[in-house]
């Protein structure tokens, strides 16, 4: 499964190679430094296109693949031949290396990586992303899944799911078909994102601002209808509605029952 090299990662420089270009009967695909399209990856992207994705997904997959490719030539190592240890080194790779485009940044240098202390959204990094790295796996692990899928790709796909403390099918109906179970392996978590919501000061400035009383009403039923729906998900006691103990205080059977006769009269 791993091979015997340990590899300095931090030290692996990614080699100027091929490009990303347009083309008419993909949309996008990848070329190597002689402007030959790479066969392995036309011919998946073909079949990606023919199950009906979008071009904009095609575009993303081709970057992905060829950072693979950028990779694999980096570590001397030929495609069909790639293990679990090339993915996980890409990985660990990905998580301490700065984007490319952090190089070129002007006016957003100050910015990056910044949370908006108005809209409370957080301005793209110079470091790659828990969910890029997950994206990243997700194509290699189905590029290669088309490649193993045809005979011609590596015997196990590098891109390998973790089943740790569970077998694989184990609960499996013989009259479905197999699907893939677990997570997988070298996907780094995704840390939970807070709720964005403007200051009250900048809510006040931006009502101050306004002109007419058409647009604050307008604005203001805005606010109202999203603070009800968050409220609306709690009752007046701090219980998250569908949970046991609110469903013992305020939601007892009976308690509709009665709720309902008083709403349509009945006796």
């Amino acid at each position: 499964m791993f091979d015997e090299v340990e590899r300095d990662v931090g030290l692996i420089v990614l080699p100027d190679w091929g490009a990303v270009v347009p083309v008419s009967s993909l949309g996008w695909t990848v070329v190597d430094p002689e402007g030959e399209e790479v066969e392995p990856v036309r011919r998946f992207l073909l079949d990606f296109v023919a199950r009906g994705n979008r071009i904009r997904s095609v575009r993303s997959y081709a970057y992905d693949l060829l950072r693979w490719w950028r990779w694999l030539v980096a570590i001397d190592v030929p495609w069909n031949q790639a293990t679990l240890a090339e993915v996980r080194d890409l990985v660990l790779w990905l998580q301490q290396v700065k984007k490319p485009i952090a190089a070129h940044r002007t006016l957003s240098a100050a910015t990056a990586g910044q949370i908006n202390p108005i809209t409370r959204k957080q301005h793209l990094g110079d470091q790659y992303s828990p969910a890029m790295i997950q994206h990243s796996n997700a194509v290699l692990r189905s590029f290669y899944d088309y490649w193993i899928e045809r005979g011609d790709g590596p015997l196990i796909n590098p891109v390998q799911l973790d089943r740790r403390n569970k077998r694989p099918h184990s609960h499996h109906n013989p009259l479905d078909p197999f699907r893939a179970e677990g997570k997988i392996r070298y996907n780094p978590k995704i840390p939970k994102r807070k709720p964005r919501a403007i200051p009250d000061d900048c809510w006040a400035e931006l009502f101050g601002s306004m002109g007419s009383n058409r647009d604050r009403a307008m604005v203001a039923v805005g606010r109202g209808s999203d603070q009800q729906r968050c409220a609306s998900r709690r009752t007046a006691g701090g219980v998250r509605r569908g949970s046991r103990l609110g469903r013992s205080t305020s939601s007892s059977r009976s308690e509709r029952h009665r709720r309902r006769a008083v709403a349509t009269g009945e006796p």
